[in-house]
């Protein structure tokens, strides 16, 4: 699996209601392929039990390989979501 670069909004400087707008479509998008990737790699890791279980030539090695990176990738998401959630409450809880 690999993880594309972040990539800016051109070093084009934007004002106004597209500069707004902008920032949300680019992570609403970042998000959507984060998901993608992450249903990407729990999808080739089904596919590789699922061949090791129905007796096809699967190297072991690659079937628990798969199962960790897929346990990895969840982990890392599970904590960005926690930590979203957390900051999402701390700005609730600031006081204007």
């Amino acid at each position: 699996m690999e993880i594309g670069r972040i990539q800016g909004a051109g070093g084009v400087a934007q004002t106004g209601a597209t500069a707004a707008a902008k920032p949300a479509a680019g992570f609403a998008d970042m998000l959507g392929k984060a998901i993608g990737q992450l249903q990407s790699v729990s999808d080739t890791a089904n596919e590789k039990v699922n061949a090791l279980a129905a007796g096809e030539d699967v190297d072991l090695s690659e079937v628990m390989l798969a199962l960790e990176t897929e346990s990895l990738v969840m982990s890392l998401a599970t904590q960005v979501r926690n930590r979203a959630v957390e900051a999402y409450q701390e700005v609730f809880r600031m006081q204007i």
